[in-house]
């Protein structure tokens, strides 16, 4: 396999010829699901450092790895951005032999093609999947990999089937005008987004608020029925996390640990620091207890597959959200950055108020048993009202033209 490439290159340097070989060596190579490096501290496990995955380019990038390694080691942080080689960024099903064995193989394919921006993966897909997939797939959703989850790009519209087109730069006519359309909609109307690829945490116990306050920039143990958008330091003040936490309200029978320490808190972050995010809260209750001298007093659970997130985003949000449920929504009843529990047909769900995308908005949390239904009365009660279904790429387009701020309402 490698004499064709051997007799180019000696013949571009005829001295090579007459140098003779020492070792020839075929091997096996590794290779990680998104082509990028696996560097850094593994979060299951404090001080041990990994280095692999490099994807055939170990030679080339050893010295830059190596040396970003061992500061990390010797200083306990890394000099550089990481974000995008931390082991963490991969999530538990993708170091399945099944998952490994497929994706694999796509990703050597695709070293040396072209990286168009909307390239999709086609292997090892279909792992994770919402909620309301099927319904989502039945609107003509074009699903593309989010974390492992099937997340809805944009849609072609009920009973079409969605058509990427060819692979190019710049505007693809297949579907930017129907990205177009749900971004007016979002704007001028009402939008549902299917958010439920979110990184959800339930952290509880007597020390769940201090535990907090302690992780975040902002104070976050404040009244039960808020949330706070904010972020997650490291020791020397740098950006670890970027997340919301609500202190969940109290109502029985709903979502929470209840008891005297109260419904705990609900943290949710982006779905790529899924792993990372987990890490920080677990390791920051072992720590703030350390700090102390106390036995650790707080849990943390992953509750991220147990509740669908459905986002109703838009200047009609509130009228829609009004017809689905008996609870006052009104500005003064629900202000923004508050959180409520609302019934919406025969569901209880933690109704936020806050959105990514600059509007009026609501993030709804809905046991993943009740989105189905929840589901069925916003799309019925949406109707009068224009709803339009809207995926990632308006979600995306919509927070640009906003500006910067992440997470408003």
């Amino acid at each position: 396999r490698i004499a064709p490439f051997l007799e180019r290159a000696m013949a571009r340097v005829p001295s090579s010829l007459e140098a003779g070989a020492k070792k020839l060596f075929c091997g096996p190579e590794s290779f990680t699901p998104d082509l990028g490096p696996v560097v850094g501290e593994a979060p299951e496990l404090r001080n041990y450092y990994v280095a692999a995955g490099m994807n055939s380019i170990g030679i080339l990038t050893g010295g830059g790895v190596g040396r970003v390694l061992a500061h990390n080691i010797v200083h306990g942080h890394a000099d550089v951005d990481m974000t995008a080689m931390l082991p963490a960024r991969f999530q538990p099903h993708q170091a399945t032999p099944a998952y490994r064995g497929a994706r694999v193989v796509e990703s050597l394919g695709k070293v040396y093609k072209c990286h168009y921006p909307h390239r999709p993966t086609a292997t090892a897909r279909r792992i994770r999947r919402s909620p309301l997939h099927a319904q989502l797939a039945a609107r003509g959703a074009y699903f593309r990999d989010v974390s492992g989850w099937e997340g809805a790009d944009w849609f072609a519209g009920a009973g079409r089937t969605p058509d990427l087109g060819e692979l190019r730069w710049g505007r693809h006519p297949e579907w930017f005008g129907l990205w177009a359309a749900e971004h007016t909609a979002c704007r001028e109307g009402v939008a549902l987004f299917d958010m439920s690829f979110m990184s959800k945490f339930h952290v509880q116990g007597r020390a769940a608020g201090p535990l907090l306050d302690w992780l975040a920039t902002a104070r976050v143990d404040g009244p039960a029925g808020a949330i706070t958008y904010t972020q997650m330091l490291s020791p020397r003040g740098t950006l670890e996390a970027d997340l919301t936490v609500t202190k969940l309200p109290p109502r029985p029978g709903a979502y929470g640990g209840g008891g005297d320490d109260g419904e705990g808190f609900l943290v949710v972050a982006t779905d790529t620091a899924h792993r990372h995010v987990e890490t920080l809260l677990r390791r920051g209750i072992e720590d703030h207890a350390a700090a102390r001298g106390v036995a650790p007093a707080a849990t943390v659970s992953d509750v991220t597959g147990g509740l669908a997130q459905i986002n109703l985003q838009g200047p009609r949000s509130r009228e829609l959200l009004a017809a689905l449920t008996s609870a006052d929504v009104s500005d003064a009843a629900f202000p923004f950055r508050a959180a409520r529990r609302v019934d919406i047909g025969c569901a209880l769900v933690l109704a936020t108020r806050i959105t990514y995308v600059g509007e009026l908005g609501y993030e709804l949390f809905v046991p993943a048993e009740s989105a189905a239904h929840v589901y069925e009365a916003i799309v019925a009660a949406g109707e009068p009202l224009g709803l339009v279904h809207a995926g990632l790429k308006a979600l995306g387009s919509l927070r640009l033209e906003k500006g910067p701020l992440p997470r408003i309402g």
